[in-house]
């Protein structure tokens, strides 16, 4: 067994170490050294040194897993997004209301009362009355269906924008951290 003189990085006191020795605690400052034995030196380092940069390496990893999380949720959002928009005529993807599910509907049930006026004034038969009737259980669905639309579509907005807030305010935190 060969013993080397190594000279502690923290207080600098000499230390005698077995070749075979890895790690070792200073008997004068209670520094925790891994000794290194290399082919022409043999010389101490400081383990608090290595798990200072471990754990900026750990804070820097849980930053851009946050990064990643926070990504991944919007792209989640986007997802979700476009299949609670609703599509125009003309091919135009809007968010759903309640105010517009509400007007639209309405406008069918106004548009089935005047027809059911008209053609009641005109025709004295009861199949001619079924067609506007048609037009406002029409009008009714299309505002139940668009209000509910809204309402998941609201919903889904509020559970994303909190889940990215959380998310937003653990990234800041693991930044300051690191």
């Amino acid at each position: 067994m060969k013993v080397t003189k190594v000279c502690c990085q923290s207080c600098g006191a000499d230390l005698d170490v077995d070749e075979s020795i890895r790690l070792v605690t200073c008997n004068f400052c209670g520094a925790r050294l891994e000794i290194v034995h290399d082919e022409t030196t043999t010389h101490s380092r400081l383990l608090q040194e290595l798990g200072e940069k471990t754990d900026r390496m750990a804070g820097e990893i849980k930053v851009l897993r946050l990064q990643n999380e926070l990504e991944q949720l919007e792209r989640e959002w986007q997802s979700a997004r476009e299949g609670l928009m609703i599509t125009g005529k003309n091919g135009n993807r809007s968010v759903p209301s309640v105010a517009g599910s509400l007007f639209a509907g309405g406008m069918m049930i106004v548009v089935g009362i005047i027809a059911m006026t008209a053609l009641s004034n005109i025709s004295q038969s009861g199949f001619t009355v079924l067609v506007p009737l048609i037009i406002i259980g029409i009008g009714v669905a299309s505002m139940i269906h668009g209000t509910s639309k809204a309402s998941r579509y609201e919903t889904a907005e509020a559970d994303f924008t909190k889940r990215r807030n959380e998310k937003l305010r653990q990234l800041e935190e693991a930044k300051r951290e690191a």
